[in-house]
């Protein structure tokens, strides 16, 4: 089963281009995630600043304040300010940091007045720069915010003349942050996932509709060589002046017997699918050899004379010839070589007393062994000049008797399995 998965082209594309396509879509997904992560945290970085710049040109006394030591009490202009600062968002904590690190305002007013001089983002930004930190509350300064999650630190710098005179750190919930990227994530993640349907979608219609017309080009191939085939091998058989259904039958006999074979463990893995379609196509050519067949013993109505039997059987090497010809034309292995096999040891014996070369049981190829028992099978049914027609029951004593002898005994045991649609063939192809 898994071998024909794998020679199935559709199965191999739609696995294949699934892959690929869940794989560009993933990574594109993951840097446009990424890509909208970072840049969602960059505006809330770049944008509060700004808003603290702006709020700090329009309440001037918080440069005062900063500058004092000690702070002295805030005035509404100042509780204006902070209020101000509480409106931006999701807001929910304020720090206001003199040079020297120590909390000059809070509106957790426990921390006011300590100092914590080794903060890293603090220093950082009275060097001029805005900082930021996304992690759960561990410093020092944080105690009262531990337990809130993660956080979203900013330490904005503040400015006066060219110089830094304190810093106001805005705390917000990064989980409402964290939340709103992850809803755009989702919304990008459908985007790009339905794009990445459609392609899909398009790219397997396209292919689907080039392969049917593949398809479809290649049955009418496979059918054009079918009928020359079978043009080639009634060719023979209008010389021997057998113009019935004898190609049919014999194929079709062929076909059952490898079916049947197929069962047995002996045979299984060399009467693959494509081997007995193989040995089935090849079947009508067991006598094209029969062209290089003199008339006059082709045709000769009386019993043939040694020398003339000889030529007869001479049809055999005759049709091997040819079928090795064509195959020498091939760059690849085909049917053809089992045709070769056919044509050439159909009239070979299990007992090593057929011809051409007299091999010996399974030295014979088991393609000519089918053969040679459908062949015989089709021979006893049918009315020539110089014989009587038999029924199915004495065909089928004389096959039986030539069993181990004449014909390989597992292909006779499948004949037996199978003698009703034998008889069921040669009754409704009967010439």
């Amino acid at each position: 089963m898994a071998g024909k998965w794998r020679n199935h082209i559709i199965v191999q594309f739609t696995v294949i281009t699934f892959v690929v396509v869940v794989a560009v879509s993933a990574g594109l997904g993951v840097l446009l995630a990424r890509r909208m992560t970072d840049q969602t945290l960059r505006i809330h970085i770049n944008l509060y600043p700004k808003f603290v710049g702006l709020l700090v040109k329009d309440h001037p006394s918080i440069v005062d304040f900063l500058r004092q030591q000690p702070p002295s009490a805030l005035t509404p202009e100042l509780e204006n300010f902070f209020g101000d600062l509480k409106a931006l968002g999701p807001i929910f904590r304020i720090k206001v940091w003199s040079p020297g690190g120590t909390i000059l305002w809070s509106d957790q007013p426990g921390i006011i007045g300590q100092r914590f001089s080794d903060n890293p983002e603090f220093l950082a930004a009275m060097q001029g720069r805005a900082e930021y930190d996304i992690a759960e509350p561990t410093k020092p300064e944080q105690r009262s915010e531990r337990g809130a999650g993660v956080v979203l630190e900013i330490y904005t710098p503040v400015w006066d003349h060219g110089a830094v005179v304190g810093v106001i750190e805005l705390y917000e919930a990064a989980d409402q942050l964290f939340w709103r990227i992850q809803r755009h994530n989702w919304i990008i993640w459908f985007m790009v996932g339905g794009a990445g349907l459609v392609l899909y979608l398009l790219l397997f219609s396209i292919y689907h509709r080039a392969h049917r017309a593949q398809q479809q080009a290649n049955r009418r191939l496979l059918a054009s060589q079918d009928v020359t085939i079978y043009a080639l091998a009634y060719q023979a058989e209008l010389r021997d002046m057998e113009t019935g259904l004898h190609l049919d039958r014999t194929a079709a006999y062929v076909r059952i017997l490898a079916e049947e074979l197929q069962h047995f463990a002996s045979y299984r893995a060399v009467l693959t699918d494509e081997a007995i379609e193989d040995l089935v196509k090849a079947a009508p050519l067991h006598d094209i050899g029969k062209v290089g067949v003199a008339d006059a013993v082709l045709h000769k109505p009386g019993k043939l004379s040694p020398e003339e039997f000889g030529e007869m059987q001479m049809h055999s090497e005759y049709g091997a010839s040819v079928l090795q010809a064509a195959a020498d034309k091939l760059s690849f292995r085909s049917f053809l070589t089992i045709a070769i096999q056919v044509a050439l040891g159909h009239h070979e014996r299990w007992d090593g007393q057929g011809y051409p070369r007299g091999l010996v049981g399974e030295e014979i190829p088991l393609p000519a062994r089918i053969m040679a028992l459908a062949d015989m099978y089709d021979a006893l049914r049918i009315h020539r000049h110089y014989k009587l027609p038999l029924s199915h029951e004495e065909s089928r004593r004389v096959i039986i008797s030539g069993g181990g002898s004449q014909f390989d005994p597992q292909v006779v045991e499948a004949f037996l399995r199978r003698e009703r649609d034998f008889e069921q063939v040669a009754e409704e192809m009967a010439d």
